[in-house]
């Protein structure tokens, strides 16, 4: 048995330990929102509970079955992917979102049986739910960490332990996937077509009602899965749960010698022969098609081995990595972000800023800056230069800045403090003239002048965006029904959570 087959096995066998109803809490909960880095703390579930019913039933009459859901739509949260491209994250509807989670605990067993199916050969590492050998019959407290140690697994653990019997590896994923789903696959993958297509508008399928409901939480689009809450990386992995295991059984059909691995939508092959590698490459493909699905042709690489097996960009930031520094002086920082932005030039779509900028604190949250007055400013300034660099390290840019200001114990009104502050009131104030296009930064942006008293924000205008209303009252005004409490209340100054501390995907 390879590693990819064992941990695809422990991970069934970990998830089959754990109890339904702490996985529906964990995904009501956990898994209402995104990550960590797309929204502030304020935004957080303190009360969403698995009801005993559906909030959206099934009528049965003489002539049919209805199943009426209201029609909502997505609350989205966007920022710049590159030059040309936005990741836009969704939240969903909360009665949606509870009955999505319902149907899914009701057929449980039908879900792990699809998702761990035995003539599936392509391991997938992406099992959203946080299990853990340690927690056993528990959840982890992990969500963003587990699925970076899950990747590391695959990509940095086993695949290289497993390469030694090959000769080539093939690496490849599916072009704009989660915007690309076609919610009716998602009964296709669970049924099969023949049967998705009969039970359609009778809903006695888990499948049906899956589709149905992921439809008219966007607004009644059947193309495309919410970018963010868990349900949806549940239901996407039931949907490639389908492509693997079609794909595995006819490249075992066919006598192909492969070891195959999935993290979300990206694939690995290690295989012998670039006849091999063709082969699966068009049997992915194939099947993919059967889904409304299709691979990225720019990002699928034949390489012959060990070459593709290592990201190089972390062989040259080992060169000058901050992780064994206890402290950091000025001077350092300068040259290291420097040298940052440089690895971050020659290679493309890595994590080597998020990389430094996590290693400038210290597991208990410490900021390691040995930072002295006259530095105060020009540290300040090369940290916001750095998010025009990577938009999605705002967030922990403003965590950083907000440790310096507790650091050095700035006072308001003193010359650093100032400073700081007007420079965040003019950013702050630019962004707020076009809120649609700048809505990432200024959740970030008014989180953290609220959460640090900084100064007194001037709104001067409508603010069409629920999210930012929330934050502007300082209290929920998106789906707001009395069942579910969706957002935390900014506390005074320095009474809230430090932004490293949300941050942190290793609690």
């Amino acid at each position: 048995m390879s590693l990819p087959q064992e941990h695809f096995k422990e991970t069934k066998q970990l998830i089959s330990l754990v109890d339904k109803l702490k996985i529906a809490s964990w995904l009501l909960k956990e898994g209402y929102y995104a990550e960590q880095y797309v929204l502030p703390p304020f935004f957080k579930v303190d009360d969403f509970t698995l009801k005993r019913s559906a909030y959206f039933k099934l009528k049965k009459t003489k002539t049919r079955i209805e199943f009426k859901v209201e029609t909502n739509y997505l609350i989205t949260v966007s920022f710049p992917k590159s030059q040309l491209t936005d990741r836009t994250f969704g939240i969903i509807h909360p009665k949606i979102y509870h009955d999505v989670v319902w149907h899914l605990i009701n057929e449980w067993k039908l879900v792990i049986n699809h998702l761990f199916h035995k003539d599936i050969k392509i391991f997938s590492y992406s099992f959203p739910i946080p299990i853990t050998a340690k927690s056993k019959t528990n959840l982890s407290n992990l969500r963003a960490g587990r699925m970076i140690y899950e990747f590391i697994e695959m990509a940095e653990n086993d695949l290289i332990a497993e390469a030694h019997q090959f000769k080539y590896i093939v690496k490849t994923d599916i072009k704009n996937f989660y915007p690309s789903i076609y919610t009716h696959s998602i009964s296709w993958a669970l049924h099969g077509k023949t049967d998705a297509r009969k039970d359609r508008n009778k809903f006695n399928l888990l499948g049906s009602k899956l589709d149905k409901l992921f439809q008219n939480a966007n607004d009644s689009c059947t193309n495309g899965l919410p970018i963010g809450p868990a349900v949806s990386d549940l239901v996407s992995e039931i949907i490639l749960a389908a492509v693997d295991r079609d794909t595995s059984m006819e490249l075992m059909n066919r006598n192909i010698n492969f070891i195959g691995v999935r993290f979300k939508d990206d694939y690995r092959f290690l295989c012998n022969s670039k006849s091999d590698a063709e082969t699966i490459m068009k049997v992915l493909q194939t099947h993919m098609r059967n889904f409304n699905l299709n691979l990225n042709e720019s990002k699928t690489n034949l390489l012959e081995l060990p070459e593709g097996l290592f990201r190089h960009w972390t062989a040259d930031y080992q060169k000058i990595t901050l992780r064994y520094k206890r402290k950091i002086e000025y001077k350092r920082f300068e040259n290291t972000l420097l040298a940052v932005l440089q690895i971050d030039n020659n290679y493309t779509d890595t994590g080597v800023i998020d990389r430094f900028l996590s290693e400038l604190t210290t597991k208990k949250y410490n900021l390691k800056l040995n930072i002295k007055n006259k530095d105060v400013l020009k540290t300040f300034s090369l940290l916001l230069l750095l998010k025009e660099r990577r938009v999605k390290s705002f967030p922990q840019i403003l965590a950083i800045i907000e440790l310096l200001f507790k650091q050095l114990k700035l006072k308001k009104n003193s010359t650093s403090y100032n400073q700081m502050s007007n420079s965040l009131e003019k950013i702050f104030t630019s962004k707020l003239d076009n809120v649609s296009d700048n809505q990432y930064d200024l959740l970030w942006l008014t989180y953290f002048i609220k959460s640090n008293g900084l100064f007194s924000i001037k709104w001067n205008r409508n603010i069409n965006c629920e999210l930012l209303q929330s934050i502007k009252s300082n209290n929920q005004r998106f789906f707001v029904y009395p069942d579910f409490k969706l957002y935390s209340k900014i506390k005074k100054p320095v009474k809230n959570i430090p932004l490293i501390k949300h941050l942190s995907i290793f609690p």
